[in-house]
Order: C-alpha cells, then structure tokens, then sequence
C-alpha cells in the first residue's frame, strides 16, 4: 500500500534564544482508493523556512587574554582597528558577521600554533622575527594576508616533513 503525505500543520515558534523557527506537521495518510501517490501542494499561506541557530557568542576580552596579546596585537592579527577591539571587549559595539569571522579564524590558527608549542609561548613566537618567515615575524604574516604559510607550517609539522 502507498501513503501520502499531508500537510497538517505549519506555525512559527521562538526558542530560547530568540532564534524564530517553523514547526511542521506531516502525516502520512493512506489514500482512499490504490492510486499513485502526489506530492501534496502546500497552502498560499504556507512559508518555507530553515532554522539556523544563533551563533555562539566570542568574549574577545578573553579571547585576547587567552592569547597573550594586547589590544594592538589583536587588532593585527585581525586586520580591525585597536578601537574595534576595545569596543568588543567593552561591548559596547556589536561584533559583525565578518569580524565573527575573522576572530573565528583568528582563534583556530592559535590553537594549531598551541598544539605544536606550549601555549604561553605562543604571544612571543608571534612576535618574534622568524627566519623561516624571511626574517618576519609570523604577526606580520598575517597582517600581509598570508596566514596560508602558517597553516602550511602547522600541516608539515603534523606531518614530520618540516625542512
């Protein structure tokens, strides 16, 4: 025997978070008579949508602290002014989606960097001119754009092929 699917019930619903989502109710529902089964057509009022979860909030001043660096530093690392990180940490400005991004990206890095040497001397590793660098240090690096080298320092290491 075939089933269909109806439809019953479709309504919006607001979590915890403030995050809206749709609630939908389907049953399958045996049809009347063998024919073969159609996909049902959802109501004029019918609104399609996804729920995506709020993202995890970044407390930067502790991001910051974590890492051993200053305001400044943060704000190279990041590529955001010293004024934005101040904000952030006050929080008395909101951080955007590409600044969420980018201190997304910039905590991941450090934490590979932290796998390979003991944290607390990450901040100086940072900071110190690198030879392997030509002579930058890998703060610099990132603030050209070139946090790839870095990433491919961290994956021949994790692979024992460092020169």
């Amino acid at each position: 025997m075939q089933y269909c699917m109806q439809l019953v019930d479709e309504r919006p619903a607001e979590t915890e978070n403030g995050t809206v989502m749709t609630h939908t109710k389907i049953q399958r529902k045996a049809p009347s008579k063998p024919t073969r089964a159609k996909a049902p057509k959802p109501s004029p009022r019918a609104k399609r949508s996804i729920a995506i979860a709020a993202p995890q909030p970044i407390n930067v001043a502790d991001l910051r602290r974590h890492l051993g660096l200053s305001q400044e530093e943060l704000a190279r690392l990041t590529g955001y002014s010293t004024r934005s990180i101040a904000g952030w940490e006050s929080r008395q400005q909101q951080l955007s989606a590409s600044a969420r991004q980018k201190l997304t990206e910039t905590t991941r890095l450090t934490q590979a960097l932290a796998d390979l040497m003991p944290p607390n001397q990450l901040p100086n590793w940072l900071r110190t001119p690198n030879p392997a660098f030509e002579g930058q240090s890998p703060i610099q690096i990132i603030e050209r754009g070139e946090s790839d080298r870095l990433w491919q320092m961290i994956f021949q290491i994790d692979a024992n092929v460092a020169n």
